[in-house]
């Protein structure tokens, strides 16, 4: 992921030395050493038990997903960057609102595509190298709502509307979470890779 300035906004990698990821269930007390005093925390394990621990020793710097986040109220709170419908800064606005000063932009690469009509929403990830191909063969355009690009195509007699993100859509992603008060930004994608 590539970001010219963010300024003051963090932007965890896992390259950071500021960002400790997690894979496994660990032993609390061993992985609270690793954190030291200045690591922020992302375990990518839900077990509630070892989280509740966890957060009891590390609060703001343990990060879960948002719907952790009722349940440990000292943690922060990452917020999905990837919509597919309504208003991405409102999104933002109603998260920072509900969690203030919690929240962290968890930045992910948008690359779905959808069936149209597509009354549930929901759509299936498309592979880069697809997303390439549909790109030489169609124009692709911004969607300042849903703050990404998509391009609409039919394929069999059918249509369909892919939507991406760019590095320059997750640029804008983080800078509308700097705006609305979120604590800075996480990325689990590879920094040395020239897009988001």
């Amino acid at each position: 992921m590539v970001f010219d300035n963010l300024g003051d906004f963090p932007l965890l990698t896992p390259q950071s030395p500021l960002l400790l990821l997690s894979p496994f269930p660990e032993e609390v007390q061993s992985l609270a050493l690793r954190a030291g005093t200045a690591s922020y925390v992302l375990p990518l394990w839900d077990s509630t038990e070892p989280l509740t621990q966890l957060a009891a020793i590390l609060g703001p710097r343990l990060l879960v997903p948002e719907k952790l986040a009722q349940a440990l109220p000292q943690c922060g709170v990452l917020i999905p960057s990837s919509i597919s419908g309504g208003e991405f800064g409102q999104r933002l606005l109603e998260a920072a609102e509900r969690y203030p000063r919690r929240c962290w932009l968890l930045l992910e690469q948008l690359c779905m595509e959808f069936p149209l009509p597509c009354p549930s929403g929901n759509g299936t990830e498309l592979p880069p190298k697809q997303l390439e191909a549909l790109l030489l063969a169609h124009p692709s355009f911004y969607d300042p709502g849903l703050c990404c690009r998509y391009c609409h195509y039919s394929r069999d007699g059918s249509y369909f509307m892919t939507l991406f993100d760019t590095a320059d859509t997750s640029m804008q992603k983080a800078e509308l979470a700097r705006k609305a008060g979120f604590s800075g930004a996480v990325s689990l994608q590879p920094s040395a890779e020239g897009g988001v």
